[in-house]
């Protein structure tokens, strides 16, 4: 790669000069942090641009494939439900889609992601650097669990018959938790609990919410991607989030 090629990979992820993501009590060498950041995103960009024509996603692909996370279709990351460590950044929406690099200091870290309609979710996909193109596959997510925020009176009632008649996984993970560790006191509603694996030939990976979950009818302006766990990492990378469903109409 060329050295102006490095250098605008640089103004990428640096537009107005360094950002300081850790404070300096979080970490004993924030400098060695961010360096990482930075290195994860140059690679990353280095390979959307060598191989920007080459398919990576060999996995069916939703019924309706238009996402509604891009920021281009309208997605915004909300702050409000974000954790404060977490930040959606120009670069993200020059490129077209929501994602972020996060610090993880405490156990609660997620991302809010409002829609430009109300959907009903049918899948989530969570995309990362391949693991041969980093020496810090580590920062990648591991454990997520993704809500759907319950919003006017049909959907109220949609979820309350939902909690009532739920059986088997679905009824103890509505009965695990009721809302992601940020809520500003809204009902919340899980929609689907998965991991993210590293290991996986396919970097971009889709997961279904479950069919009794949709089956629900409930629909959704605002979905939380909640981080439980990454892969032993002392910083989780995400990178990109795709919410594939059916608009309400």
């Amino acid at each position: 790669m060329s050295f102006l090629a490095v250098f605008s990979l640089l103004h990428f992820a640096y537009p107005s000069g360094p950002r300081t993501l850790l404070p300096a009590s979080a970490s004993p060498n924030p400098y060695t942090a961010q360096t990482r950041i930075v290195a994860s995103r140059i690679i990353q960009h280095s390979y959307r641009i060598l191989h920007r024509k080459t398919p990576v996603n060999t996995q069916p692909i939703p019924r309706s494939s238009y996402d509604y996370a891009l920021w281009s279709n309208g997605g915004v990351v909300l702050s409000s439900l974000t954790s404060p460590y977490g930040y959606d950044s120009w670069v993200n929406r020059l490129i077209g889609k929501i994602g972020s690099v996060q610090a993880v200091l405490e156990d609660d870290l997620q991302e809010a992601i409002t829609f430009q309609d109300v959907v009903r979710v049918t899948h989530v996909m969570v995309d990362h650097i391949p693991a041969e193109l980093t020496n810090a596959i580590e920062i990648a997510p591991c454990k997520l669990l993704l809500w759907g925020m319950v919003d006017g009176e049909d959907n109220l009632a949609k979820y309350h018959s939902l909690r009532s008649s739920a059986t088997g996984p679905l009824c103890d993970l509505l009965t695990a938790r009721m809302a992601p560790a940020l809520s500003r006191g809204m009902p919340f509603v899980p929609l689907v609990s998965f991991d993210y694996n590293i290991h996986a030939a396919n970097h971009t990976q889709l997961f279904p919410i479950p069919d009794s979950v949709v089956a629900a009818g409930m629909d959704f302006g605002v979905v939380v991607l909640e981080i439980l766990d990454n892969w032993d990492g002392e910083l989780t990378c995400l990178y990109r989030v795709g919410i594939y469903g059916e608009r309400r109409t």
